[in-house]
């Protein structure tokens, strides 16, 4: 049976479709404001820092969150949370006051990146739940490839007023479909508070698959405008690298529970993930091998974002696999940033995605296994 006949779950793509968006537009638009305000640039990339920071204290918090209060309250104080700071922006022209709004809308995003990708596996039967993770892929990942362009653009036609308002009108149209949701409570709570060793054995080998793919696409966005010759190629490089990941994890999607195997796809997605990255240290001075490079990637990337999500969904309850599997795709973009930049400090940019390339490698015993360990 196809996902979107379920009602509820077609409402949360509607949801994490709006909420998404208004993530989307300010992620490159606050850093922005920041330095145009004259915070500098140290507080530019501290916002996103404290953003992303936020992010994973919240993903922590959500299981007992929800065992409480159940998931339709955190996709909604998600919602609210990220969305009703925003326009508090326009107003806030100092560092302290740009890093508290971005730490609260922070909190939110947790709340709705945990609560979003759990309720696949709450609200579907098993047999789709791969189809299911990749129309989910889908819905975040449609705004994230418009939305940062989007944001960017309005804010320097417009101004930076209008974008924060609509970073806050489309999370608060996503609480309509929120609200027609019922109370869903994690169905495989056992009652007591499960350990964190079995959680970690049961996940720790798509979790790394999962992290080693997240840091190549932080370093990815973060430094192809710089590591690239060209900005106009580095600006299709940066549509190319999210398109290719949102593509490849709806088809993985369709081929996953055909396959029934969850993690299966994991060792060839990483090593195409490595090779692209290897390919573009070679590559950074040339427009069109650069971009099939990076293309490269995007697809491994993609098909390790679905698989390794299932794969924990076959292995833990939907509200841990999904906290486990948000932080390693959050902390990974936050540590290739920092780690290529540390590197390219006392190197170059294509020694560093050399080593990232190696660091895919590396792991693909890892990756093999966990397509083939209950």
């Amino acid at each position: 049976m196809s996902p979107l006949r379920d009602r509820h779950f077609r409402l949360m793509l509607v949801a994490s479709l709006a909420a998404f968006f208004g993530y989307a537009l300010l992620l490159p638009v606050v850093p922005l404001w920041a330095v145009r305000q004259g915070a500098g640039p140290f507080a530019a990339g501290s916002a996103t820092g404290v953003f992303m920071a936020s992010t994973v204290l919240a993903q922590f918090a959500v299981p007992a969150f929800v065992r409480r209060f159940g998931y339709r309250a955190g996709l909604l104080w998600g919602a609210l949370l990220l969305g009703v700071p925003a326009p508090l922006l326009i107003v806030a022209t100092g560092a302290p006051a740009i890093l508290g709004v971005s730490f609260v809308r922070g909190l939110g995003f947790g709340l709705l990146t945990v609560c979003g990708s759990a309720l696949i596996a709450e609200l579907l039967p098993t047999g789709s739940l791969a189809r299911g993770a990749g129309l989910y892929g889908l819905a975040v990942g449609l705004p994230q490839l418009l939305g940062l362009p989007a944001g960017t653009s309005i804010a320097e036609h417009w101004g930076f007023a209008p974008v924060f308002l609509l970073a806050t009108a489309l999370p608060v149209v996503a609480l309509l479909p929120i609200l027609l949701l019922p109370k869903v409570v994690p169905r495989h709570h056992s009652g007591r508070r499960p350990g964190l060793r079995p959680l970690v054995t049961a996940t720790w080998r798509p979790w790394l698959a999962m992290l080693a793919v997240s840091t190549g696409f932080g370093a990815l966005a973060t430094f192809l405008p710089i590591a690239l010759d060209s900005p106009a190629v580095a600006a299709v490089a940066l549509f190319v690298v999210p398109g290719t990941a949102m593509l490849a994890r709806w088809a993985a999607g369709q081929l996953g529970d055909r396959m029934a195997e969850p993690g299966r796809m994991l060792a060839g997605a990483l090593a195409l993930a490595g090779l692209g990255l290897l390919a573009l240290a070679g590559l950074t001075a040339h427009a069109v091998p650069a971009v099939i490079a990076v293309a490269l990637f995007g697809i491994g990337f993609g098909v390790v974002q679905n698989d390794a999500l299932v794969a924990m969904f076959a292995r833990s309850p939907a509200g841990q696999a999904s906290v486990v599997w948000n932080v390693a795709f959050d902390a990974g973009q936050g540590l290739g940033a920092v780690a290529v930049g540390a590197i390219v400090s006392g190197t170059s940019f294509p020694v560093a995605f050399a080593l990232l390339a190696a660091s895919a490698f590396v792991l693909l015993p890892v990756a093999w296994r966990a397509g083939r360990s209950g």
